[in-house]
């Protein structure tokens, strides 16, 4: 009974937070959606391009933010409200797959609904990045809670610049980008897709376990 109570405990306090980063994210996509396309004669179609193009690099930059700003906040937080240190981590998992999966499928249902098909090469890269940015969010995410405010000045600074770097680089460079993935071999581009997923895979595991590390160590301050 006692461990049915934390598993409830963990996926609906984590699984809420993931489901309102998703939230977020969405309507980042439907205002850009709109806001681009006002005065559009095919106001419907255009809507779903734009929102797909912000919408992609948006959720993606989350997968990075969240770890930070969640993770980073709510651990402590849900310590010092009694949560166990094991229980606390494998929350944080809940928090990072509730919004990966769920706005996976927003941004794989945007992309159908702006081109009619399913990109199966796009798609998989944007769940290698999904993957790989949430692994890289951790990893800040345990350099906050150990270098305490040093940490949490670094993380600040590296959403920040993440932040400017993908959106600069998704609105400036994303048509040279598509052109040059589109250019590669088939078979050469699904290769380099299976490395990176095993990378991005590997660095999550990494990040998973760096994060019970620093938190079997993690003292919480009044």
């Amino acid at each position: 009974m006692a461990e049915s109570r934390i598993i409830k405990r963990n996926v609906l306090f984590w699984g809420k937070s993931g489901l309102q980063l998703t939230g977020m994210m969405l309507i980042f996509m439907v205002v850009y959606g709109f806001l681009f396309n006002m005065g559009s004669g095919s106001i419907f179609r255009d809507f779903w391009k734009t929102a797909y193009f912000y919408g992609g690099i948006i959720s993606v930059l989350f997968a990075l933010i969240g770890p930070v700003s969640y993770v980073g906040a709510y651990l402590p937080l849900t310590l010092s409200f009694g949560s166990g240190r094991r229980e606390a981590v494998f929350g944080a998992q809940i928090f990072c797959v509730v919004y990966v999966v769920s706005a996976y499928i927003i941004l794989a249902l945007a992309g159908f609904m702006s081109s009619g098909k399913f990109d199966g090469k796009l798609n998989v890269l944007i769940a290698v990045l999904f993957v790989f940015m949430t692994a890289v969010g951790q990893l800040v995410s345990v350099a906050q809670m150990h270098f305490g405010i040093k940490g949490m000045i670094i993380g600040i600074v590296f959403v920040v610049l993440c932040m400017v770097g993908g959106i600069v680089t998704g609105i400036g460079f994303i048509d040279q980008i598509m052109e040059w993935i589109n250019g590669i071999h088939t078979n050469v581009l699904w290769i380099l897709l299976a490395i990176g997923a095993m990378i991005s895979v590997l660095l999550y595991a990494v990040s998973v376990m760096a994060l019970f590390r620093e938190m079997r160590h993690y003292e919480v301050k009044a």
